[in-house]
Order: C-alpha cells, then sequence, then structure tokens
C-alpha cells in the first residue's frame, strides 16, 4: 500500500540532509516502515537508545496511536499518513517488541521509492504519446516543445527527455531474468558507443559491486542457544535509461577528444563523471553513448524501443477462497506493441525454523499471452527465485508478443500467476504482488533527418542509481559544442582569427562568435526565422564577425555560449541576440541590416542647416534623473555550474553630481540586464561599463526632416552635423561660384592666420567629401574659400571647419530611425556617438572633450519686464480675472570671428510667486515674448522671466513685483460694456 511517512524529534534530526521530509512508499506492515528507516544507520541507533511511538492520522496533533498488540496486527490501508515520534506515554515500541528480529540492511537504493520517483508519468490507455518522427518538437507527455539551439563552443546542456525508465536488477543474489541493462545495451556496429565501466567489460555494462559503493551484509549471530539469523542474500538494485535530446542539427558533440575528456564534461548531479584534476571516476556504473545530430546516425543502443509504463498494486495468491487459480489479466495497449516488462514485487523471502534459524526460500510466478480473439493461452514463461531477503525486493521480467499480434486488428493480452502454493505459515515470508508493466515497442528511433526532419543531437545514458539519493532522480547536465554553422572559408573558429582576404565562401564548424549563429537562426527555415539569404550582406555581417573576434583583456570581445529552449518570436529574438554584441537589425525594404555599434574608419554623411527642412535641427535628451549611472550585468557562471552571477559598474563621478543636486536614492539611477550567452566575467564588466557610458555621455538625439536623398541614409551609419544656431559659427550656406583654385560662399567667414581648415562638402546622396582648405598667413575675412573644386559645382552645401585642437567641430550622431513623413520627405532621427568610447573601454585611454559651440553660456536677463490686469466675463464660465506679461526679446552676441552676428534664444520660461506663499509656479515655456496667468486673485505678484539658449541653459531671472485688484463694481464682478454708438 501506498503511505506516507513523517518521522520527528530526534528521528527525524538524526536523518542525513535530503531526507527529513515526509517519504512516500510502499508497505504492508508497520514493521515494513521500520525495514526502510533502518537502512539509515543514525536512525538504527537512536531506536535502539531511544522509546518511539507510531500514530496514524493527517497531523500528529490529530493522529491515533497504535497500541503494541495493533503493531503487530495492523495491516497498513493504501494512503494512509504515519507518524512516528519520540515516545510520550502509553505506546512506546522498540526493535525487540518486532515480529521478527530486524538485521541491519543497508540498502543504498529504496527501491520502493525509486518505483514511485523514477519512472516516467503513469500513462494510461487513452493518453497520447509523443510522435515517431519527432520533427522539429519534443515531448515527454505532450507534444510541441521546443528543440534546443545549441550556440557556442563551450555551452552547458540541459536536455528534453525522449524515453525513460527504471530496469529492475538484483545484487547479492541470482537474477534469473538475467541482467536487464546487458540485455538492452549491445555493441552495435557504427553507433558511438563507449565503454565507460571502469572494467574493461565488452558489453559496456556498468556492474555495482561493493568496489563501487555498494554494501555486503555481515552474518549476525544471534546468542548462543539460539537460532541463526543470516543476512540478506539479494537486494533490488534500479538502472535508470534515458534518450534525451539537447540540440537541433549537427552539433559538435561533447567537448573532449576522447571518451575520458568527454567525461569530464558529463555532470552528474554537477560533479563531472570523470574528475578532471585526478582523471578519477566521479560516479561508478554509468553507462553513455552520444548522437551529434548528423543526418544517417545510428540509433542510441541505451534506449533501443519506445515504451509506455503502467503501474499496477495488486496482490498475486495463487488461489481465491473458492481454491481456483488466480489470475491477474491485462490487455497492452495496441497490437504494435512487442513485448512487456512485468514488475513482480516480493514482500519479503524468508523462512525460519522452529528455533528461530532463518533460511532461504523460494516463490515462482509465470505468465502466459494470447490474441485477443484466441481461447487458448499461450505460456510466457516462468521464474523461480530461491534467496532470503527480510525486505520487499522487486523483479523484472520480460515477455513476447503471441505469434501474428501485429496483423491482429485488436491488442494482444497476457496474464500472471501465481505458481508456489500460498504461505499458511508465519515462519514462511514470501507474499508477491503485481506492480504493473512496461509495455515496449521495438522502433530504433535515430531522428536521424531521414524523415526529411531535423535531425537530433541525443544523448543516452544507463545509471545504477544505487548510488545516488532514492528522493530524487540525478541531475544530468553535459558541456558541448554546439551547432555546427557556416563561418567564412579564411576562418580558424577556435583561434578566432581570419586568413588573408575573405572570397565569400563557406564552411562549417562550431563557433562562439555571435555574429554567425545570428545569421543561422535568421536564415534558417527549419529551426528558427527561415528569412531568405538574399537579404543580407554577408560582407557586412563578416566586419560585424570581426570586431567580435577582436582580443580585448585577453579574450575575445563578444562569445555566445547559450542554449535557447525558449520558443520566441523570430525578429525580437534576433533583436535580442544582436544587442549582445552591440548590433541592431533594422528591416530596409529588401534589405536585412545588422547595424553595429563599433569604430568607423569615416563618416558617412554630412548635413547642414542649408539642406535640412527650415534649418532646424531638434535635439531631445534623457532627464539628467533618468541617466544611468550603475549597472548590474547578469552572466552564466560556469565555475558555478552556469547559474547567474552579478557585476556591477557604477560612474561615481555621475552619482556625486546627482547627489549635489540633492536626487532622490542618493543620486543612484541602476539598471539590471542580462548579457545573452555570456560566460566571462570581464566581458559582462565591459558591457557594463559601455551600458553606462551610453546613458551618461550618449544620451541626446537629434531629428531633422530632409528631402529625397534621405533614402541614401541606413540606420547605423554615422552623420556629421554641423548646426550653426549650436555651435554659434557663421551659416556658409552653399556653394555660389567655383572657380579653378576657389569656391565662393554665399556667406563671408574669417580664415585664422595660420590655421588648418576642412571644408565639408555635402555631395552625391547626402555623402561627405573632405577637402583641406589651403592655410592664409593672416586672418582674412573672405568668403572665397580656396581649396581643390575638382568636380564641385554651384549650389552644393559647404561647411568650413577649424581642425585644430581648440576649433569647433561638428558633433558625429548614428542614424537610428528613417521614416517617410510626405511626398519625398523623411525624417531622420540620429543618436549621439562619441568616437572616443572605443579607447575608453579597451585601454582606459581618457575620452576627450571635443568643443562643439562657442555659444555664450552667459545669458542676459530679459528687459523691459510688464505686467497689466484684465477682467472679461464669458457667458458659460463666468467671470475671469488674469495678469498678462510681457518683455523684450534677448540676443545673444557670439564671440570670434562672427563678432556681431545674433543668435536667437530658443526660448523664455516665466515662474510666478503668488500672494501669501513662497513657492514658484510655472506658468510660460515657449519662444513668445508675453504670457498670459490666469485665477488672478487681489494681492503682490512676483514674476521670474529666464531666457534659455540653444544648449537649454537658462541665464539669470528678470524680477517684476506686480499688484493684483479687481475693476469697477462689486468683488468678483465685472461691469457690462456700455454701448456709445457707431462710428
Amino acid at each position: 500500500m501506498l503511505v506516507k511517512v513523517h518521522l520527528h524529534g530526534v528521528f527525524k534530526d538524526k536523518m542525513p540532509d535530503g531526507h527529513k521530509r515526509a517519504k512516500t512508499f510502499y508497505v504492508n506492515r508497520i514493521k515494513d516502515v521500520f525495514d526502510f528507516l533502518e537502512q539509515y544507520y543514525p536512525i538504527k541507533q537512536q531506536l535502539d537508545i531511544t522509546p518511539a511511538m507510531v500514530c496514524v492520522g493527517p497531523t500528529l496533533a490529530k493522529a491515533t496511536s497504535l497500541s503494541r498488540d495493533q503493531l503487530h496486527g495492523w495491516k497498513v490501508r493504501d494512503g494512509a499518513v504515519i507518524h512516528i515520534a519520540p515516545f510520550i506515554s502509553g505506546h512506546e515500541i522498540t526493535t525487540a517488541m518486532l515480529v521478527t528480529a530486524l538485521v541491519t540492511t543497508a540498502v543504498s537504493v529504496g527501491i520502493s521509492l525509486l518505483m514511485s520517483l523514477l519512472f516516467p508519468p503513469t500513462q494510461t490507455k487513452n493518453d497520447k504519446r509523443k510522435s515517431a518522427l519527432y520533427e522539429n518538437g519534443l515531448n515527454t507527455n505532450e507534444e510541441g516543445v521546443v528543440l534546443p539551439y545549441v550556440a557556442g563552443d563551450s555551452v552547458l546542456c540541459g536536455f528534453n527527455v525522449i524515453e525513460t525508465s527504471v530496469d529492475i536488477t538484483n545484487s547479492g543474489g541470482a537474477n534469473t531474468s538475467g541482467s536487464a541493462l546487458a540485455a538492452i545495451i549491445e555493441q552495435k556496429t557504427g553507433s558511438t558507443y563507449l565503454d565507460v565501466s571502469g572494467k574493461g567489460d565488452a558489453s559496456g555494462t556498468s556492474v555495482y559491486d561493493p568496489g563501487e559503493g555498494g554494501y555486503i551484509a555481515e552474518v549476525v549471530q544471534g546468542e548462543k542457544g539460539g537460532g541463526k539469523t543470516i543476512a540478506n542474500t539479494t537486494f533490488s538494485d534500479a538502472t535508470l535509461r534515458v534518450l534525451a535530446a539537447y540540440g537541433a542539427g549537427e552539433t559538435g558533440g561533447i567537448v573532449g577528444s576522447t571518451w575520458e575528456d568527454k567525461e569530464k564534461n558529463i555532470l552528474i548531479n554537477e560533479v563531472p563523471l570523470r574528475d578532471r584534476g585526478t582523471g578519477a571516476r566521479n560516479c561508478k556504473g554509468v553507462s553513455w553513448t552520444e548522437r551529434r545530430g548528423i543526418e544517417g546516425q545510428t540509433a542510441s543502443p541505451i534506449t533501443p524501443g519506445v515504451t509506455n509504463v503502467f503501474d499496477a498494486a495488486v496482490e498475486l495468491r495463487k488461489l481465491n477462497t473458492a481454491g481456483t487459480q488466480i489470475y491477474i489479466t491485462n490487455t497492452v495497449t495496441d497490437s504494435q506493441v512487442d513485448s512487456a516488462k512485468l514488475r513482480i514485487r516480493y514482500n519479503a523471502l524468508l523462512y525460519t525454523s522452529k528455533k528461530g534459524s532463518q533460511k532461504t526460500t523460494d516463490c515462482t510466478v509465470g505468465a502466459e499471452v494470447k490474441l485477443a480473439n484466441d481461447t487458448v493461452w499461450q505460456p510466457a514463461g516462468t521464474w523461480r527465485i530461491q534467496e532470503k531477503s527480510s525486505d520487499p525486493i522487486d523483479r523484472q521480467f520480460a515477455i513476447y508478443a503471441p505469434a501474428g499480434a501485429k496483423d491482429d486488428a485488436l491488442p494482444w493480452m497476457f496474464r500472471v500467476f501465481r505458481v508456489t502454493e500460498d504461505s499458511q505459515d508465519d515462519r514462511l515470508q514470501n507474499d508477491t504482488a503485481f506492480r504493473g508493466w512496461e509495455e515496449v515497442r521495438n522502433i530504433e528511433l535515430a531522428y536521424d533527418g531521414s524523415g526529411g526532419e531535423v535531425p537530433t543531437a541525443l544523448f543516452g545514458a544507463a545509471i545504477d542509481l544505487a548510488q545516488f539519493d532514492a528522493n530524487s532522480w540525478p541531475e544530468i547536465a553535459l558541456i558541448c559544442a554546439g551547432q555546427k554553422v557556416r563561418v567564412p572559408d579564411n576562418y580558424d573558429p577556435v583561434t578566432r582569427t581570419y586568413s588573408g582576404v575573405w572570397n565569400g565562401a563557406w564552411k562549417y564548424a562550431v563557433t562562439s562568435n555571435p555574429v554567425w549563429h545570428w545569421y543561422e537562426l535568421a536564415t534558417n527555415a527549419a529551426i528558427a526565422c527561415g528569412v531568405p539569404e538574399s537579404f543580407f550582406n554577408p560582407f557586412s555581417l563578416y566586419q560585424c564577425a570581426q570586431y567580435c573576434d577582436q582580443t580585448v583583456n585577453g579574450r575575445p570581445r563578444f562569445s555566445l555560449n547559450k542554449q535557447f529552449v525558449d520558443e520566441q518570436e523570430g525578429w525580437q529574438a534576433l533583436r535580442e541576440l544582436a544587442q549582445s554584441f552591440r548590433a541592431v537589425p533594422y528591416f530596409a525594404g529588401s534589405q536585412i541590416i545588422l547595424a553595429q555599434d563599433r569604430p568607423q574608419t569615416a563618416v558617412d554623411h554630412f548635413v547642414n542647416n542649408a539642406v535640412i527642412k527650415d534649418g532646424l535641427f531638434r535635439y531631445k535628451s534623457t532627464k539628467t534623473q533618468e541617466r544611468i549611472n550603475e549597472t548590474f550585468v547578469e552572466y552564466d557562471n560556469m565555475d558555478d555550474y552556469g547559474r547567474k552571477a552579478l557585476v556591477v559598474y557604477r560612474d561615481d563621478a555621475a552619482i556625486v553630481r546627482n547627489r549635489t543636486l540633492n536626487l532622490s536614492n542618493n543620486g543612484i539611477v541602476s539598471n539590471r540586464v542580462y548579457k545573452i550567452g555570456c560566460t566571462n566575467k570581464q566581458e559582462a564588466y565591459d558591457y557594463a561599463r559601455l551600458l553606462t557610458f551610453i546613458s551618461q555621455r550618449e544620451h541626446e538625439t537629434v531629428e531633422f526632416d530632409t528631402m529625397l536623398a534621405a533614402a541614401a541614409y541606413v540606420p547605423g551609419q554615422p552623420i556629421e552635423i554641423h548646426d550653426w544656431n549650436l555651435s554659434g559659427l557663421a551659416p556658409t550656406g552653399r556653394v555660389e561660384l567655383v572657380a579653378p583654385t576657389y569656391a565662393r560662399m554665399d556667406n563671408a567667414i574669417t580664415l585664422k592666420a595660420n590655421t588648418s581648415y576642412e571644408a565639408r562638402i555635402y555631395v552625391g546622396d547626402n555623402g561627405m567629401s573632405v577637402r583641406p582648405v589651403a592655410i592664409q598667413t593672416a586672418d582674412t575675412l573672405t568668403a572665397d574659400i580656396p581649396f581643390d573644386t575638382t568636380d564641385l559645382e554651384a549650389g552644393t552645401p559647404i561647411s568650413i571647419v577649424e581642425t585644430t585642437a581648440t576649433g569647433i567641430k561638428p558633433r558625429v550622431f548614428r542614424i537610428i530611425d528613417i521614416k517617410e513623413s510626405g511626398m519625398a520627405s523623411y525624417t531622420v532621427t540620429a543618436q549621439l556617438h562619441i568616437e572616443g568610447k572605443y579607447a575608453w573601454l579597451d585601454s582606459n585611454v581618457p575620452v576627450p572633450d571635443i568643443p562643439w559651440s562657442q555659444v555664450p553660456l552667459n545669458i542676459p536677463q530679459p528687459t523691459g519686464l510688464k505686467a497689466s490686469n484684465n477682467s472679461w466675463v464669458d457667458d458659460l464660465t463666468g467671470v475671469h480675472h488674469e495678469i498678462n506679461m510681457s518683455w523684450d526679446a534677448v540676443n545673444v552676441l557670439p564671440v570670434g570671428e562672427n563678432l556681431g552676428q545674433q543668435i536667437p534664444i530658443n526660448g523664455y520660461v516665466v515662474e510666478v510667486m503668488r500672494p501669501n506663499t513662497s513657492v514658484w509656479e510655472r506658468i510660460y515655456n515657449g519662444n513668445s515674448t508675453f504670457c498670459t496667468m490666469q485665477d488672478a486673485q487681489p494681492g503682490t505678484y512676483t514674476f521670474s522671466v529666464r531666457a534659455i539658449n540653444i544648449l537649454n541653459r537658462s541665464g539669470e531671472a528678470a524680477l517684476l513685483k506686480h499688484d493684483f485688484t479687481y475693476g469697477e463694481g462689486q468683488e468678483g464682478q465685472v461691469l457690462p460694456p456700455v454701448f456709445v454708438g457707431f462710428d
């Protein structure tokens, strides 16, 4: 019967760690409970010195304790909850009170627990099993589980179980059915099978013996004059067989060039199967196979068939009360079942003589089979065992389908019976029970792609469970070389180096470069997105991959080692993976572009105010309190079984600045991200540094409208923006006249003596041409700029840029979005780009400050502040009182060669402090030089007006005090207008 046992007090304390919780197993008597507990030597010792009481009930407080007589005769009912606790009063029990003296039986595996925990989920005859073809999906209990994709050269892999079962074997005595494991594992031609028993056994079967952690009980002699107690001669062991998928398509297999090396990368309960230092095995009794997902691969010999497990718990007696033979009859699932493994429980095998001496005894069971419509049963076998065991033991016996079964429309039947007479004597213990069966179909599923499906990378193992905790089956993981993907034929994926110039030819290899896995996932129709290859520029991807392979701080810049197991929307998955190597995919018509944030040898485009709509660039920036200054990055720590670990980078200077502004959270603005497939701590740390830098320094975006030529822009490209309003330089505009040695611009500028300049010329599709300007010997104010004018045309936009360290430079942005905003019109959005961040990130070179504006930071106060009262009546809303404010426009006078040029203010901010308050209230933020304050009440108001320049910096506030009073008539009213006639 299935019961749950709770230990309390000192008994619970004595149980080993991991075994203190309630335990569920099959027993018939209270004695069986103590038989199980005595496997743990500390419990046996405690029972020898501490009286115990046994209670039955849902909780100890509500349970009923059993008397001594009840303990001897009580049959355990199914589902009972039993409590064993230190004696309180009335019903103590010690080992001497049991019917038969208990013998120490240190069984490494409690088979009663294994049967309930390690078998696959129990199937009913109506359950649907997995697809026999196993195409692009995985299931143990249901269809549709995603087949993993393994990316990298050293990836910690779990797997999805395809087949699993537990074979019952025995140790210490004869097994009439032979070794179940030996029967199923055979040497097969072409199979990747390794003899890993450590004993050179040609069959590859792991042998369970004392040298591998087993136990042989010693003979215990009774007192003089008494009977002889002998040790158990047989025990029930179990072997777990599992076949699992860890990847889709061809992989590099388990990491290692020899099977000894591979065993160092098979992890069982987080421990390598073979010690990486000593080379000794950490776990005995393990056989394994691997299949790397190759077309035409052979089936694994570990699991030669497809199985279904059915549980039962039926007492197996020879005769019923009428004296006739008892048969337990069952029908298999369908006619395609080739065989079945019957599970028989022997509750005990023991004969005790009148003098108390213990002896072995025998018991025989049998089975018969027949077709559904046959009237005659055919013998399937009889099995006799002669052993001694005071504990329950299980045996597994094979029967086979009767002749012609597969040609029959109906499933075949079998029946189990007992041959040995039922015991009528308490001294003879040989009760039996039928515990279920496992159906086997002799289908060798190689998952080799022969049916058009994706070949599957497999791992199979047969593991002796005697060495593991009975409460859980061992957790198995592998360190594998991932999917073989297309890489350039001049690429060495081991050293991550390239030779010569790539000609566009491919080869297949294992690699940890994330770009080539991104390309595989984007184009592979069988396992991922299936985008046509014509959408991609391989040579552009080649540049991205080379950047990832560059050595930084002793490691490749970006690596990917990840087993992808989640089903995800394709485009989103590609975006997230690209982010791990600082790239973003964009869909541009008939092409997908992978734009990567990496150093640029040249700027692709140039634009100034002369070529955009209204000559205005629109800027936005994140607020100071939103800029990240602390970044946590999670990565997969291979030193801790792939668990996520954290690194953190803090921009201390930014945090201090926030604290001076009294920002919340003590100035810290934090963010936490996971870097996909990262297993290197330094790579994760550099990623945190990069993200923090971008948030702190590249927080500005620009937007502008331009004409059809913007169609040549591509996201990710750098663009140089020369905004005269922002820089404070004189506009240069366009070329008016082209001469052989100079170009005349539409506005004169000053060229300083002995100073180098460059002409930035807007050519072609918004491209940029840079040409040096002839150096002047004296300061020269001129519109004729001397430089090479080859192929230059009148009307070409142009800017003249000083190239000295202190000269004002255009700013570089990176295009992030292009949208069609009208007929032949586009809106372009770009993010600020600082090229110096790469040297800082790789080599800690300080990022230089490049001057980009000479707009004065000192902004004068607005002047001419005026305020006037106004009251008026609305027919619907009633009386309104307001104050109208106005002021004179403010102009900023720049310095340097453009003295005299006026730069407009970007706007004004107006605030008011109302009567009887000390709080400033913002009432206006805009470009006008007037505003209105609503809801005026009598009293004195203080107004503050500040000018904001193009850099979003505010000047000193101008203040005005103003008194508001109501007009004529009663308070809160306005007299109606008086009609005086027409003009």
